[in-house]
């Protein structure tokens, strides 16, 4: 019985070899090349020295004489490599997606990945003959966040990879980056890796902006080809999505040293500047979503800079505040700061907390100097920006046109005065309308046409003007009663028409008499009919007459 069971457990022995213990490591360009008497595999983005050396590794063999190869405490690096405020997710059964195994480059899918406790994993490889060529690299689901700060003294320190006080870097020593970029770590490591041999340190785990390991990336990580800071700056930026606002800051100057995430939300990567030694940080008050601890730009020298320097290289250097370089401005210094007015604005700079500007013409500026870093200085202003009639302060603290209409404003959409022609309504400037109504009245009158017939005979009866007015109407006098069978002149000068005589009563006495005293008189003058039209309109009195001539 005590036989039966040595042999199993010399039978499992063979079946089954932990080559945990006395591993040696290699670090070539193709990643970190572990070694024991029974198994080498490469492995890619674990991490360096005991993060390999002390995986555990079995083989387990099968009965169609392959193998299993089993390997465990393998450092999940997905695990939180953005932080929980940026929206980043990883599931644990994500894991495989992002583990790559092949074999003298051919890729092996046939492996299991199981999750582990505190960012650990997993993983058999099946059915394997050899061990021969066996690499195994983790890759990574998504770009890591990099806040990016300067090392004031300026000066790369000795020992790189570990916490500094963040009171030794700008800007604003308040852990506010000068900008946020995103670092593409599959192709960032792929290339540090071949090009100096440097590879990432995965360290203990931190729990800030959610659980991830803490890791650095330096010349400090091994570095097996002896890369200095700014060849290892050159070959890891070229992973940032973009540099833009880092160019814009410091042009050329600036050398990144590490790149590492520690208990932030973000990671970072620290510099230093070369081939410069003083700086200035100018600030400006926040406007809408900046920050007002956030440099808008720097100016950088070689040594310290005179007041004509000084307003000569912020014109050059902070474009964002400085909306034409070209544009002719006034400047003016006193001991409460420099001011430049320009055409529809004005920029009034200050001292902020490190060094001060000049109080005159031929003052310098002053800079807050760090003895250790041997003539290095830092100076931060502040900028304030105040804008004309008809704008405002908007993103980016730059001027806006104000709405429509107005005058003075507080952003794009309240007025607070307006231009003549319009008033203040709820915040908008209306146009002033004046509205006009007009009443037509129309009158109607009514005119009635009357025609009269008389019958003139030979005797010589004259009837008054006094005796017409008396009558209320006229008398018609029928064809029966016309009895003019004669014609003479005077037929022809009177002149009868079908037009209404209108009657005005200044003139109606004149009228008659001057009839009786033109009618031609004749001894025997035949009978005549005269007809006369007479138009009445109110609300005038229109009398009537009749005239008989002789």
């Amino acid at each position: 019985m005590f036989k039966n069971i040595l042999k199993l457990l010399t039978l499992f022995a063979a079946c089954s070899a932990s080559v945990k213990a006395a591993a040696t490591l290699d670090y070539t360009k193709e990643g970190v090349l572990r070694k024991d008497q029974q198994c080498n595999i490469n492995f890619v983005n674990f991490g360096i020295e005991k993060d390999i050396s002390g995986l555990n590794v079995r083989r387990e063999n099968n009965a169609n004489g392959t193998f299993n190869l089993s390997i465990s405490e393998l450092k999940n690096g997905n695990v939180g490599l953005r932080s929980n405020e940026s929206g980043y997710t990883f599931a644990d059964s994500e894991t495989k997606n992002y583990v790559k195994i092949s074999q003298n480059g051919t890729a092996i899918k046939d492996f299991e990945v199981k999750p582990a406790s505190k960012g650990k994993f997993s993983l058999v490889v099946k059915n394997l003959k050899t061990c021969e060529g066996l690499t195994i690299k983790q890759t990574f689901k998504d770009d890591a966040l990099m806040n990016t700060y300067l090392y004031y003294s300026n000066v790369t320190p000795d020992d790189i990879n570990h916490p500094f006080n963040i009171v030794e870097f700008g800007p604003s020593s308040n852990d506010v980056p000068y900008d946020t970029l995103s670092w593409n770590m599959n192709t960032g490591l792929d290339d540090v890796r071949e090009k100096c041999r440097i590879y990432i340190d995965f360290r203990e785990t931190n729990n800030v902006g959610g659980f991830h390991w803490v890791w650095y990336l330096s010349t400090h990580t091994i570095n097996a080809d002896k890369c200095d800071n700014p060849t290892f700056y050159e070959i890891a930026k070229k992973s940032y999505a973009s540099m833009e606002v880092m160019d814009e800051l410091f042009g050329d100057h600036y050398n990144g040293y590490v790149i590492k995430r520690e208990g932030k939300e973000n990671g970072h990567m620290d510099g230093i500047l070369v081939n410069q030694k003083y700086l200035i940080e100018i600030y400006q008050n926040g406007c809408d979503e900046q920050n007002k601890d956030q440099v808008i730009c720097t100016i950088s020298s070689n040594k310290k800079l005179t007041y004509h320097e000084f307003t000569k290289q912020f014109v050059e250097n902070c474009s964002s505040v400085v909306e034409d370089p070209n544009e002719k401005v006034q400047w003016s210094v006193d001991e409460k700061g420099v001011t430049a007015k320009f055409d529809s604005y004005s920029l009034n700079i200050t001292n902020y907390n490190r060094g001060a500007l000049p109080k005159n013409e031929n003052d310098s500026v002053s800079y807050k100097e760090f003895k250790a870093a041997n003539s290095s200085g830092i100076a931060r202003f502040n900028v304030c920006t105040k804008c004309g009639d008809g704008s405002y302060i908007g993103e980016k603290c730059k001027c806006q046109p104000c709405p429509e209409n107005c005058t003075k404003c507080l952003d794009g959409k309240t007025c607070t005065e307006c231009a003549t022609g319009s008033e203040l309504i709820d915040g908008a400037c209306k146009i002033i309308t004046t509205t006009t109504t007009t009443t037509t009245t129309t009158t109607t009158t009514t005119t009635t046409t009357t025609t009269t017939t008389t019958t003139t005979t030979t005797e010589a009866t004259t009837e008054t003007v006094a005796d017409l007015t008396e009558k209320e109407e006229p008398t018609e006098v029928g064809e029966e009663e016309v009895t003019s069978d004669a014609s003479d002149s005077d037929d022809d000068d009177e002149v009868v028409t079908d037009e209404p005589t209108v009657v005005d009563d200044d003139e109606e006495i004149e009228e008659a008499t001057e009839a009786e005293e033109t009618a031609p008189v004749e001894e025997e003058e035949k009978p005549k009919t005269i007809t006369k039209v007479v138009t009445i309109k109110k609300p005038k009195t229109v009398k009537k007459c009749y005239v008989k001539k002789h």
